[in-house]
């Protein structure tokens, strides 16, 4: 069951890129991976920073019982993913309602 919801998020990566190749969107070809590596590297560091000072000042707390495995300061191994996971899903709606589409 502690797999559970990291399944789930891999699945939903896996099915958010399916969807941006099928129609078109193109936030995950290559061209664009370095775009959507600032915004996702943008979101974790801003996220991170933040869970980091809420475990450090008791604000959050994980049962280990629940988690696949603990980061260092405490930050569930999947809070990076599904952190990651959003700033993909966010890009991808992005580009899709404004009418991008491939070259």
């Amino acid at each position: 069951m502690r797999l559970a919801y990291l399944a789930l998020l891999l699945v939903s990566v896996v099915g958010v890129v399916a969807l941006d190749r099928r129609f078109g969107a193109g936030v995950t070809r290559r061209a664009s991976l370095p775009r959507l590596a600032r915004a996702a590297g943008t979101v974790l560091v801003v996220f991170l920073a933040f869970d980091l000072v809420g475990v450090v000042r008791g604000w959050f707390a994980t049962e280990p019982a629940r988690v696949v495995l603990l980061l260092p300061p405490g930050i569930p191994l999947e809070e990076p993913i599904l952190l990651a996971f959003l700033a993909l899903l966010s890009v991808a709606m992005y580009a899709a309602f404004r009418g991008e589409r491939r070259a």
